[in-house]
């Protein structure tokens, strides 16, 4: 069985039942309680709330009470609304907006300390700004899905992207980057990053990106105040 397998199976096991205790899963599941105990925090980890009680009669359970909060939701998933909700905003008030932001609040309440600092981290590197002039419309290409994929994954794991770019003059280069920031102007999207070989700050618009690619023995230390700093001198 997978550990895929394992956690669904842990998962399933704890809406059919109450309280239960560590030994019991185990039991039924046919596992360790170290394993049991190591898939309890990575339902945690991913947004589930798994409660415990103790003393006689006590044991973990899933708590149906705290309605959103029982839906997984991964990184991504929370990030992309956030995302959704600042765009949403940029471009007019719209109904309901308010009720997203609060909806967004709670979310963020209810995951564990540890990842809710990471995503806080992760969405402060995100700046939605006034959407794109005519001019950018007009001549802006179509990002490629690979990019995309790319972006997510350096991103979020604070890592280095190779890439060859086309400048708006057309010459070609290739290059090494440090993603600290994204830069939303609709539909234009720019990466904000510093040159990993010269340390200087650069913007690269996404549809002038070709062939990237995460360097995944490449990490680096996100520090987007400091990039900021070192572009705009403030």
């Amino acid at each position: 069985m997978s550990r895929i397998d394992r956690v669904l199976d842990l998962l399933d096991f704890l809406r059919a039942h109450g309280i239960v205790t560590v030994a019991e899963i185990a039991e039924s599941l046919g596992v360790g309680r170290r394993t049991v105990l190591r898939d309890l925090a990575t339902l945690r980890d991913r947004g589930w709330p798994i409660r415990a009680e103790s003393g006689p009669g006590g044991g973990v359970y899933l708590d149906r009470d705290r309605g959103v909060s029982t839906v997984h939701l991964d990184t991504e998933g929370i990030v992309a609304l956030w995302v959704a909700s600042k765009l949403s905003a940029s471009a007019t008030q719209l109904p309901w907006s308010a009720s997203a932001r609060g909806a967004l609040d709670k979310i963020f309440a209810s995951l564990p300390e540890d990842r809710r600092r990471h995503l806080r981290r992760l969405v402060s590197r995100v700046v939605v700004g006034k959407p794109a002039t005519a001019q950018v419309r007009a001549e802006l290409g179509t990002p490629s899905p690979a990019l995309l994929t790319a972006f997510e994954e350096a991103f979020a794991a604070d890592l280095c992207l190779g890439f060859g770019y086309v400048d708006r003059r057309g010459q070609r280069t290739q290059r090494v980057a440090e993603p600290h920031g994204l830069l939303v102007e609709t539909p234009a999207w720019y990466l904000l990053s510093r040159d990993a070989t010269m340390g200087e700050p650069r913007m690269f618009r996404m549809d002038r990106i070709r062939s990237p690619r995460v360097l995944r023995d490449r990490p680096f230390s996100p520090d987007f105040e400091g990039l900021k700093r070192q572009r705009f001198g403030s």
